[in-house]
């Protein structure tokens, strides 16, 4: 809960947060078989490119050479690849736990073990746009997340204050996996309602939001890092049989499957703790005094906007 002048520094709630995810426990494993696939795509395109350029300069003196090289660009095509997926992991994975965070917010009895993922993809399908109608509004809504924290501030001056808008900018456009949790809380408003209406919070109440999405990076990232060693401790004794030296690559592998445990688990904590405090903020008392002013200044919010009328 949201109190002024209070000591806590935070609005939102791990536990909860963390006792939502338990009630989709089935779809949260099914989310990180997906990551764990992700990441070990990424592992396996290194393997791949390294070991193909071994194979091209088998004939020289020297053929692991460019083995580092093959592998930075094998995890280099991978990651073209993915980017190339992106719209359909975001329906496929992101949106489909937004769907059972938004019918828990609801109250609504959630189907329990396997019959969850058949559950999500149902409700994704009945509350969200096709996908090339989709894409254009998840684009829209990002261009405008991205552009708040500068919004009616003075240009930054210095190069650090670039960086730092930027990164502020980067984090805020984490809030579009909240505001689709968001429209999934909203049984009654079309998807470019609820991304209008939830701009309208996110722009009243950006400080808020700016600082708990900071301190539950923050979180996610920390668990990363504490399950990294663990990680490398178990890959180096994979690799201590190889007759090559693996050089920074048992560390590579090692963060990557860190990252999958925290974009599966911790990152589903933090996007059922940014929807449970986005839900109990406020309506901005000049709403429609912002609605106007967000529209004269983004034109990507006008035509969310525009939509909201069809």
């Amino acid at each position: 809960m949201i109190k002024k002048r209070s000591s806590v520094m935070w609005g939102f709630n791990l536990l909860s947060a963390t006792r939502t995810l338990e009630k989709s426990m089935a779809f949260v494993l099914h989310r990180w078989l997906i990551y764990l696939g992700v990441g070990l795509a990424y592992i396996f395109g290194a393997i791949i490119g390294a070991g193909t350029t071994i194979g091209i300069g088998s004939l020289s003196s020297n053929p692991t050479a460019f083995a580092g090289t093959g592998a930075w660009i094998g995890m280099g095509v991978v990651g073209w690849i993915l980017y190339k997926f992106r719209n359909g992991f975001l329906t496929g994975v992101q949106a489909r736990n937004a769907a059972l965070l938004g019918a828990e917010a609801l109250r609504e009895p959630v189907p329990k073990g396997k019959a969850q993922i058949d559950y999500a993809r149902r409700r994704v399908a009945e509350r969200l746009p096709p996908p090339p109608a989709l894409s254009p509004l998840i684009a829209a809504i990002r261009s405008v997340a991205s552009a708040l924290p500068g919004w009616k501030e003075p240009a930054p001056q210095t190069l650090p204050q670039r960086w730092l808008l930027q990164a502020k900018g980067l984090l805020v456009t984490t809030e579009t996996l909240t505001l689709l949790g968001y429209h999934f809380a909203q049984p009654a408003n079309s998807f470019a309602r609820s991304a209008r209406d939830g701009l309208l919070l996110l722009a009243a109440h950006l400080p808020t939001i700016l600082r708990n999405r900071l301190y539950l990076s923050g979180f996610g990232w920390l668990g990363c890092f504490a399950a990294f060693p663990v990680l490398l401790a178990a890959i180096q004794g994979i690799l201590a049989g190889l007759p090559l030296d693996p050089g920074i690559w048992p560390y590579v592998f090692a963060f990557l499957l860190a990252w999958t445990i925290k974009a599966a688990f911790l990152d589903a904590i933090a996007m059922a703790a940014m929807l449970d405090l986005f839900l109990k903020l406020p309506a901005p008392e000049n709403g429609s005094e912002l609605s106007d002013a967000l529209a004269r200044d983004f034109p990507a919010f006008a035509g969310i906007c525009a939509q909201t009328d069809i």
